[in-house]
């Protein structure tokens, strides 16, 4: 395939227990066409996605014999040429099929809602200006490049969060759990904050293991930032990270300036990836910059809290990615993850369900829901470890 492809997601879109492959593509560019492009002051810049015609995704339904068949167009995600760099695959309306969710880069966003199978395919519709998730509150297309899904507001369906532009806010759609959203960007406390930032990659993490999950985010311009480039900078482009923190209540605060050095640290990043490098129940970071090195940063978090961490398995071994997963701690709280490593922005996350616990140090009981709605529970499993489940089909 010669389209420009940029973030993908490995997920069974139609429950046959083979891994399928959705891929965003973003914008039909060759030298043959390029164009220059100029910031405000004339010194030449970055072109604008919209400078391109924009691509459709593909889609690759896993043949189980090694081989991938293309149902881009038979599916119908074909419909809609778009600018994609970041998806994430979950089941976003409740009905336990894996819908799909793509963040364009100054398009509207796309929501492809799974429709199930016809005629022994899986089939798809956009329902993203239905869902309230294809613009802005008021109604632009933002340049959308990070994306992440999560239960950020405890309610037990996964919320949409996405990075953009600065000068523009990042956008948090909370989902009622029916596969309608709403943007409360404001009202958590999520777009003041990123106001001064270009986002990319994101991803959730509970930094101190509070069961709350929290949200790093990696900036770095994409337009020259002009006090740099007076100050002779060679890459004009350097912000710094930030790491939100969620009180519980599904509000957010900027701790970047408590965080750390790394934080505090100006460089064109574009991507965090999260997992546990150390298994030590703190999930780490791994950055990627534009010009600039990778960095690993280990979780230092001086947190008591407790913790379980999960790694589901089928029944040949690999990685149940899609699964949704209750966790029910003593008191009887339920916190709601799902197994995936997309997300964030051209990366991969860790594929095992780190949760924290709080200040509860007793067994925990895990349930598994597959597509089907049949249900696998795990009981007794004892904190601050991990544990390796395997699904019995």
């Amino acid at each position: 395939d010669p389209r420009w492809s940029t973030s993908a997601s490995f997920v069974d879109i139609d429950d046959d227990g083979w891994l399928d492959l959705y891929v965003a593509n973003y914008v039909n560019f060759s030298l043959d066409r390029h164009r220059a492009c100029r910031s405000g002051s004339g010194r030449p810049d970055f072109c604008g996605p919209n400078a391109y015609d924009g691509e459709p995704d593909s889609l690759f339904r896993n043949l189980g014999n090694g081989r991938f068949e293309d149902i881009s167009r038979a599916s119908g995600i074909q419909a809609e040429p778009s600018s994609g760099l970041g998806v994430v695959t979950a089941d976003l309306d409740g009905d336990r099929r894996i819908d799909i969710y793509v963040a364009n880069d100054m398009r509207r966003n796309l929501l492809w809602r799974n429709l199930g199978l016809r005629d022994g395919l899986p089939r798809f519709e956009d329902i993203a200006l239905l869902s309230g998730t294809a613009v802005s509150m008021d109604g632009r297309a933002q340049a959308s490049m990070g994306i992440v899904a999560g239960d950020l507001d405890g309610d037990g369906d996964d919320d949409l969060f996405m990075t953009h532009l600065s000068g523009d806010h990042n956008t948090l759609y909370l989902n009622d759990g029916r596969g309608g959203f709403i943007d409360a960007s404001m009202n958590t406390g999520m777009a003041a904050s990123s106001l001064p930032h270009t986002g990319f990659g994101t991803v959730l993490i509970d930094v101190d293991n509070d069961g709350a999950l929290d949200v790093v985010v990696a900036n770095g311009e994409v337009r020259v930032i002009e006090a740099q480039v007076q100050a002779g900078d060679p890459l004009p482009l350097k912000q710094s990270n930030q790491l939100l923190i969620n009180d519980g209540l599904g509000r957010f605060q900027d701790v970047s300036h408590q965080a750390g050095i790394e934080f505090q640290r100006l460089e064109v990043s574009r991507a965090f990836a999260l997992g546990d490098v150390d298994n030590d129940g703190r999930s780490d970071l791994l950055l990627t910059n534009n010009s600039g090195p990778a960095r690993l940063l280990l979780n230092r978090s001086s947190s008591a809290h407790h913790w379980i961490g999960l790694r589901v398995l089928t029944p040949s071994g690999r990685d149940a990615l899609g699964l949704r997963l209750g966790i029910r701690s003593a008191n009887g709280s339920w916190q709601w993850r799902r197994v995936a490593t997309d997300g964030s922005y051209l990366a991969a996350n860790d594929a095992r369900v780190l949760v924290g616990l709080g200040d509860s140090a007793d067994a925990v009981e895990v349930l598994a829901v597959r597509s089907d709605g049949s249900e696998q529970r795990w009981l007794d499993l004892a904190p601050d470890r991990y544990h390796e489940l395997r699904l019995e089909r």
